[in-house]
């Protein structure tokens, strides 16, 4: 006779929450590009041994902020690094505001 099986309980999925690590990369990123609401990372050429970023930064208004060359590739490296399994082969955009991560165009 085998024993009983325990039922797990269930735990309610929260996409909307972002996690601490995202939460951290929000804050840093806000220091870092003060009036910068959004960044759109993309690969450029992602099947490449050295893969080219591309970071496009906008402001709460959609308006796009210029960013340094540096500044966009430190940033666009700490997005990928922070979700790993996002699946870069298409562009994603990071709010900074929310800390959350999704697949559209800012």
């Amino acid at each position: 006779m085998t024993p009983a099986l325990r039922k797990r309980p269930e735990v309610a999925a929260c996409a909307a929450a972002p996690a601490p690590r995202a939460e951290a990369l929000a804050r840093q990123l806000a220091q870092m590009l003060p009036h910068v609401a959004r960044v759109r990372v993309r690969l450029q050429e992602p099947r490449t041994p050295w893969p080219h970023l591309e970071l496009t930064a906008t402001d709460r208004h959609g308006q796009k902020i210029r960013v340094t060359r540096t500044q966009a590739l430190s940033a666009a490296r700490w997005v990928i690094r922070t979700h790993p399994g996002a699946g870069w082969q298409q562009p994603h955009t990071f709010d900074l505001r929310t800390a959350l991560l999704d697949g559209g165009g800012a």
